[in-house]
């Protein structure tokens, strides 16, 4: 089997030799383009499994060039490397060259590695599944014919394809974390702050004794959230002082934004309303957005996900002001149940800060997917 191949395109010599020291011990044969046609014609030639492209270039952009490999190479994982975050950029390299991952400059040796290394895998897992179907197709045609063994053969394949599509979902879950970390990452004060949310709303959907698939969806909406944020400016985002009201008004576009990002992804299709109304009141007063929404009508992954936020908000620190107690946050949660919250989340929630204690609002808290899985 021949060495696994990436491919680094980018107008700058310099980053591409930086990438060719960084991995020459990794075991990868290093492919580099400076352009968008020399990658193709590249890619004709020496067939590679990962391709990271740059956005701003000659010739034609990343996201044109990460689409033109979808058409030509839909097999081949696809991430962008760019300094630049702005939304539109973010939009399109999901929607035209369905992205892998979006990765940001500078990066960090470790966690390109380590990304690089997961896009490997990616695209192995890919082929495994699309192998296991074709056998999976073969042996169905044979065993029309056959009588024996039936209904174990059949049992065997089946939990070969679960395994597989767990390992599929699992994936997906981890390629969201990502995402949500690189738009946290943009604060270090909210470092962390998306995974914590998405713990705390899928711990309140247990305690409310909701279905499975509907807790795996109120913990991607709790980790998806904030993504929007990727299309407000860093200045208001990590400003220490009080916003003024034009920048309120910016920052209060994050759920419409976080809505647009995540409409074209088929597989968060049920998670867009949810991030969408996560700041709607309950009452449905006019300090609710983007649409005051009342009461049921707000979807209740938003209804848990607006009281997680609101418990991981007051309890971290803030360059303005350190987390508040547990008591002072209870306060804070009865004051507003029945006009900003839902009385029935804001009761859970009580119940677990009163079961848990501070071990609650860990910050090293992750979810694990695993064991959910499997459950």
């Amino acid at each position: 089997m021949s060495e696994p191949a990436v491919l680094f395109v980018d107008d700058e010599v310099n980053i591409l030799k930086a990438l060719q020291r960084l991995l020459r011990h990794e075991g990868w044969n290093v492919l580099t383009a400076n352009r968008g046609s020399e990658a193709l014609a590249l890619l004709d030639q020496h067939p590679a499994q990962v391709v990271v492209s740059d956005q701003r270039m000659p010739e034609m952009s990343g996201v044109e060039l990460l689409s033109s490999i979808r058409q030509r190479h839909p097999a081949m994982v696809r991430m962008m490397l760019t300094g630049y975050t702005e939304m539109n950029v973010a939009v399109d390299a999901i929607n035209q060259g369905e992205i892998f991952r979006l990765i940001t400059k500078p990066w960090n040796d470790e966690e390109l590695k380590a990304t690089l290394r997961q896009a490997f895998d990616h695209y192995a897992l890919k082929n495994e599944i699309k192998r296991l179907n074709q056998v999976s197709r073969e042996q169905n045609l044979r065993l029309q014919d056959m009588n024996r063994n039936l209904e174990g053969k059949v049992r065997d394949r089946t939990k070969q394809l679960a395994e597989k599509h767990q390992e599929l979902r699992i994936a997906y879950v981890q390629t969201i974390r990502a995402l949500a970390e690189a738009v946290d990452a943009k604060d270090s004060y909210t470092r962390g702050h998306s995974e914590r949310v998405g713990v705390y709303a899928s711990k309140m959907g247990r305690e409310i004794g909701l279905p499975k698939e509907v807790i795996e969806r109120v913990y991607i909406s709790g980790l998806l959230h904030d993504v929007g944020k990727i299309g407000v400016r860093d200045a208001v985002i990590t400003k220490p002082d009080r916003l003024t009201p034009e920048e309120y008004e910016e920052i209060k576009m994050h759920p419409e934004i976080g809505a647009r990002i995540l409409q074209p992804v088929e597989f968060l299709s049920d998670v867009v309303s949810c991030v969408r109304h996560h700041h709607e009141w309950y009452d449905g007063c006019e300090r609710g957005y983007p649409d005051r929404l009342a009461g049921d009508s707000i979807p209740l992954p938003s209804r848990i996900i607006i009281v997680a936020d609101t418990v991981e908000a007051m309890t971290s620190d803030r360059p303005y002001r350190k987390g508040m107690q547990l008591d002072a946050v209870e306060r804070e949660l009865v004051k507003y149940s029945g006009s900003q919250f839902d009385p029935r989340c804001v009761d859970v929630m009580l119940r677990l800060l009163e079961d848990e204690g501070d071990s609650f609002i860990k910050k090293d808290q992750k979810f694990d997917i695993h064991a959910f899985l499997e459950v």
